[in-house]
């Protein structure tokens, strides 16, 4: 969560860019330019309720102005910039994950590739929201719950994340998985 003067700096900082006054913005807020002002300075935090109504007065969605990032209107992940990361449990190695979104305001998409997939279950995270899983090359094994689903190139699935769920490669190594979350809250890469 944001401190309250990074707060106000974005919330000062998306009025001056619409060349807003503070009683313009307080006006369409339908709040006193006082207390604007005293959010712009850091001084007091706002509530939810006054936050979106700041929020929808400056044309921004509420999460820019409480995003630990300031994240993009659009996001671009060149392939050499993907942020990389091992999947490991108790010190193993079970595949190489490539964050191929980096998140935008309000976001609720994560695309990860799985790669380099070893011996061993790659789990996903319960949660609100929904998974697909397209095997890109090789096969796999998804279990879904108590359901395990034999995956081969080019086939997907889809389900709720409420559901425990993981993956394991079947066959020789080789086996890409794109790993698409919809998600409230995404955690980042």
């Amino acid at each position: 969560m944001l401190d309250m003067p990074e707060l106000g700096r974005r919330v000062k900082g998306e009025r001056l860019a619409r060349d807003l006054t503070l009683k313009q913005v307080a006006d369409a807020a339908e709040m006193s330019p006082t207390h604007i002002s005293e959010i712009e300075r850091g001084r007091t935090s706002p509530t939810v309720g006054a936050l979106l109504r700041i929020a929808r007065a400056l044309g921004k969605p509420a999460t820019f102005f409480v995003e630990e990032e300031e994240l993009p209107v659009v996001s671009i992940v060149r392939r050499p910039d993907r942020p990389t990361r091992a999947v490991t449990e108790s010190g193993r190695t079970l595949a190489s994950a490539s964050y191929l979104t980096a998140g935008i305001p309000a976001g609720r998409l994560r695309v990860v590739e799985l790669a380099d997939i070893g011996p061993g279950r790659v789990e996903g995270p319960v949660h609100q929201g929904e998974e697909i899983l397209v095997v890109l090359t090789g096969s796999a094994r998804v279990t879904v719950g108590e359901q395990a689903y034999e995956l081969s190139e080019g086939d997907s699935i889809q389900f709720k994340g409420t559901l425990s769920h993981f993956v394991e490669r079947r066959g020789d190594d080789g086996t890409r998985i794109l790993w698409v979350t919809a998600s409230e809250g995404l955690l980042a890469p």
